[in-house]
């Protein structure tokens, strides 16, 4: 999946052309100087007269690490961490030097990590007059010397990602082959932006399910306004792969490694239009792909994302992937290594683990129920209160899907999660247009209210409250800012009595002891007392009115 340790461009298989970056191999430039420091390094520099390694290493490494885990992250995201942990665009290869551990010593790249990483390392304990051209080149050489690696757990399942770079001169994988290595899972490029097609995906990933694999799809994104685009692309991409709803197979994976120009703001929402795209036509939750540098970069380190479930890319030879950014709390698949050599598969291939046991895998992969399956599967009360199915699963306005029964509906999308609603505030709720209304997509059960006997429900765009005394009746933007401000169901103002309806000047709600009116020349609320009978006509009038309603 990692671009830069694919051919050089003028190989000109189908993928190579987005994949690989213009200009010279990384082998090309090993003998060229690099620069650090405003000193250059020749890569296989000798050691300065009256020197040794190890002497200099014994003085180095004399005085203890830093232990302090906060500063070890903040170095982290300045992009140099201390010992083997990454350094500048990462240890994936993605953009620098397309190697992972293992690299041959006269790479440029790998001299000037080591050199990065070995300044940060002594820092403290030098000043940087002792830091002569000699040191410098010293540390490159030495640097480079193998070192003992980590790997995962042997008892988390492995996998490899692979494109159509597996198939040199078109020749095939043999799938037996590496389920026979003790390779749990593939996942396979499908699509990359809206025109092209892997031309092995379909034959890759048909047999390496009849091999006995775990299998998957990916889709590698070129972000590009409008925003619009990744809509587009993720149509593209379900078109190939087609809805994954079968056992055994993984969520839709979006591999997110360029910015195609965006800011970080533009960029997350192009993201987002993504993803919910894939949750709204198939009912899951779709894999995010990425690596550290590029979330911290490019998306801000945004936690909007940390829902979805990560995969995560960072070559580290550690037997852990570390810190995690965009606030994900677990990782569900880790690429860990660009150079596998797994029988079956001609030359090196992305090696994964997914966490952290094999009937995580089969989880994660189950394809056969959605998250609406799941939740109506649950049981309980919420399962008698809804009743029985009256409709197959629906895509839902917003992002999402849902899915109506005899009493209420249930509704899903990663950011909310699965809602139940059911009696009257279901009703209310498809009556002022669903997820499509101003009320949008539902973040809670019905649950109680605070006040005796009443139900409430929570959305993004306001709630709904119902009593029998009351009926149900929804509230929203600023009222119902100021109507929570006042205490709510509980307030003095007690439940409402109509849905929000227009007054010359602005808008109003009225409740069973006032009202609260927006006012639009002061963009403020009002408290009003209650109007006699307004309980009736004026709810029947915001009923009917209600779907029209926009947000305040």
């Amino acid at each position: 999946m990692p671009p830069t340790h694919r051919p050089p461009r003028d190989s000109r298989t189908p993928d190579a052309a987005p994949d690989v970056p213009a200009g010279p191999h990384p082998r090309a430039m090993a003998s060229r100087p690099v620069p650090w420091g405003g000193l250059h390094v020749p890569a296989g520099a000798s050691l300065p007269p009256g020197t040794s390694y190890a002497t200099l290493h014994a003085a180095f490494q004399a005085q203890p690490r830093p232990a302090d885990r906060k500063l070890a992250a903040d170095r982290a995201r300045a992009r140099m961490t201390v010992g083997r942990e990454e350094v500048g665009s990462e240890a994936t290869g993605r953009e620098a030097t397309g190697q992972s551990g293992g690299q041959d010593d006269d790479d440029p790249a790998v001299i000037h990590r080591s050199v990065a990483a070995w300044r940060l390392r002594n820092a403290r304990r030098f000043s940087v007059r002792v830091l002569s051209a000699a040191t410098v080149a010293v540390t490159a050489v030495a640097l480079s010397a193998p070192t003992a690696s980590a790997a995962p757990s042997p008892t988390w399942p492995k996998g490899v990602d692979i494109a159509s770079w597996q198939h040199p001169g078109s020749a095939p994988i043999d799938w037996n082959a590496v389920k026979g290595s003790g390779v749990a899972f593939t996942i396979v490029k499908a699509t990359e932006g809206t025109e092209y097609t892997n031309p092995y995906f379909a034959a890759d990933r048909d047999a390496a399910g009849l091999a006995g694999l775990t299998v998957g799809a990916y889709h590698y994104a070129r972000p590009a306004a409008p925003i619009s685009t990744a809509v587009d692309q993720a149509r593209h991409f379900l078109a190939v792969t087609g809805l994954t709803r079968s056992a055994g197979h993984l969520a839709p994976v979006l591999d997110l490694e360029t910015t195609g120009g965006l800011d970080p703001v533009a960029l997350a929402a192009w993201t987002r239009a993504f993803l919910e795209e894939i949750e709204t036509q198939t009912g899951r939750a779709p894999i995010i792909y990425t690596y550290r540098s590029f979330w911290t970069d490019h998306m801000a380190d945004t936690d909007d994302f940390a829902l979805y479930p990560f995969w995560f890319a960072i070559y580290n030879n550690e037997d852990t992937p570390g810190w995690l950014p965009g606030g994900w709390s677990n990782w569900a698949i880790w690429q860990y290594s660009s150079s596998g050599d797994v029988p079956g598969i001609i030359g090196n291939v992305d090696m994964n683990a997914a966490c952290c046991s094999p009937a995580s895998l089969a989880a994660l992969a189950d394809g056969t129920q959605s998250e609406l399956d799941r939740r109506y599967a649950s049981g309980g009360l919420m399962r008698i209160a809804l009743g029985a199915p009256t409709n197959t699963e629906l895509a839902a306005g917003g992002g999402g899907r849902w899915r109506p029964f005899t009493n209420g509906l249930l509704f899903w999308s990663v950011r909310t999660g699965a809602r139940a609603l059911h009696g009257e505030v279901a009703r209310k709720y498809l009556a002022l247009g669903g997820s499509d209304s101003f009320l949008k997509r539902p973040l809670s059960d019905v649950e109680w209210a605070a006040a005796p006997g009443a139900h409430q429900a929570m959305f993004e765009g306001g709630w709904i409250y119902w009593s029998l005394a009351t009926g149900a009746h929804e509230v929203h933007g600023q009222i119902l800012r100021h109507y929570l401000d006042l205490g709510g169901s509980v307030s003095s103002l007690g439940l409402p009595v109509t849905d929000e309806y227009s007054v010359p000047g602005g808008r109003e709600s009225a409740f069973q002891f006032g009202r609260l009116r927006w006012m639009a020349a002061t963009n403020s609320v009002v408290l009003l007392p209650a109007t006699p009978g307004v309980g009736g006509a004026a709810s029947t009038a915001g009923a009917a009115a209600g779907a029209a309603l926009a947000p305040q």
